[in-house]
């Protein structure tokens, strides 16, 4: 089992802000799991609340100690090339 996370108040304030209004949900989603454990939650109680595996939580609050809040946000994501050309696109 993890130690809680220690947040100083302006990062639980960040955290807290970007829980309610980042554009992204899985941001949101992420940034409350920070919050989560921060507060006492285990890794295996935020895996049930979010209905993902143990491992996900684990990299979110790695991600969140090594890049901090850049580490939540949400990166490219793959998926199916557009069809239409480039010169559609444009429009």
């Amino acid at each position: 089992m993890r130690a809680p996370l220690a947040l100083t108040p302006d990062e639980v304030t960040t955290l807290d802000a970007c829980s309610h209004h980042a554009r992204h949900p899985r941001q949101r989603r992420r940034a409350q799991a920070v919050l989560g454990h921060h507060r006492g939650q285990t890794l295996n109680q935020l895996a049930a609340f979010f209905a993902v595996r143990y491992a996900t939580v684990h990299g979110w609050l790695s991600a969140w100690r090594s890049q901090g809040l850049a580490g939540l946000l949400e990166g490219q994501r793959a998926g199916r090339p557009p069809k239409l050309p480039p010169a559609a696109q444009k429009k």
